[in-house]
């Protein structure tokens, strides 16, 4: 089985228990975040084989964050450890109804923003690949990254490595205009491009009323072969509806919908694309979205950015044909 490489940034993720907020916390839980590490990390969950690109200080917190990436089952390149920069910090204030999840960043100056796009060396690390991925925050810490991205990706076209972008607009980053500028050219003529309606309607001016007439438009604006696109209904803060839908060669397709209790919902978008990807190495396109919003579904139930749900778990939930509440 070919290995998926995915390229980003992890991160220090510190949160409060008990769903207190920041100025109240005497104790932070610690967990390794970053959207292209969850993708991997959620891969390798179910199943798969997957290297993680990014650079990491040199330092006791570098070597934290790598024990816990690898021991999630991720690979990490020989060249991962560098001598300059930090490990980037995240905190995240889980939100209770009517107050919701809040994120403060304290990423400046992170080992991977400081590199140079040239200290990656993609022909290696896609060798023998079978999927390449990488999300729109990773061109967002700078220009060299924004090269880096550019890099692999054209590397990976090169060598016939189907390759999948999230489009994860973080308003905390950049405007949307300069999204707009960076990004359109990363994601043409993918084989997969993983968004929401609301970062296509703000990045993109893409109308978000319907989703299919969504996910048309940006299949064809990008000439994407699938766009796939996450669903949420917010009742409350604690509970909302999950699914997605897919629009593909074959036309639009939409999930189950999973009534889903939320212990922690960050990285539900990523593990959505690591069932995704999944799917589309396994099958079809119909395949890949019952796997993508069932993986996302679970994950919303495990605390942390990774979804450690087992294969077993998600096929039981697709067969249950999304009735009731997520069984965990």
């Amino acid at each position: 089985m070919k290995r998926i490489v995915t390229f980003g940034e992890a991160m220090l993720r510190l949160t409060p228990g008990d769903s207190a907020r920041l100025v109240q916390a005497t104790a932070l839980d610690a967990h390794v975040g970053g959207s292209e590490y969850n993708v991997a990390a959620g891969l390798c969950s179910l199943g798969y084989s997957a290297m993680f690109v990014t650079k990491l200080p040199d330092n006791p917190l570098g070597m934290w964050a790598a024990m816990n990436i690898r021991a999630s089952g991720v690979e990490l390149g020989e060249d991962t450890f560098v001598k300059q920069g930090r490990l980037g910090i995240y905190f995240l204030e889980q939100g209770a109804s009517p107050r919701p999840s809040k994120v403060v960043y304290d990423r400046a100056g992170s080992a991977l923003s400081l590199v140079s796009a040239s200290d990656f060396q993609w022909k290696k690390y896609l060798d023998g690949a079978g999927w390449f991925h990488v999300s729109g925050i990773t061109p967002a810490l700078g220009t060299e990254l924004v090269r880096a991205a550019s890099d692999a990706i054209a590397t990976a076209k090169g060598l016939g490595i189907p390759v999948s972008f999230d489009l994860n607009y973080r308003a905390n980053l950049w405007s949307t205009t300069e999204a707009r500028i960076v990004l359109e050219p990363l994601m043409r003529g993918l084989k997969l491009l993983i968004t929401t309606e609301e970062d296509l309607e703000r990045v993109f001016g893409i109308d978000a009323t319907n989703p299919e007439r969504c996910a048309m438009s940006a299949r064809t604006r990008f000439n994407a072969d699938v766009v796939a696109v996450t669903l949420r209904e917010t009742p409350t803060v604690l509970r909302n509806s999950w699914g997605g839908c897919a629009c593909g060669p074959d036309g639009f397709r939409r999930s189950a919908t999973y009534e889903v209790e939320i212990i922690d919902r960050v990285g539900a978008g990523d593990a959505f694309t690591a069932g995704f990807i999944a799917g589309m190495l396994e099958g079809d396109i119909p395949h890949a979205l019952d796997m993508a919003a069932a993986f996302s579904a679970i994950k919303h139930s495990i605390p942390g950015d990774v979804c450690f749900a087992t294969r077993e778990e998600v096929e039981a939930l697709i067969k249950s044909g999304g009735a009731g509440r997520i069984q965990r």
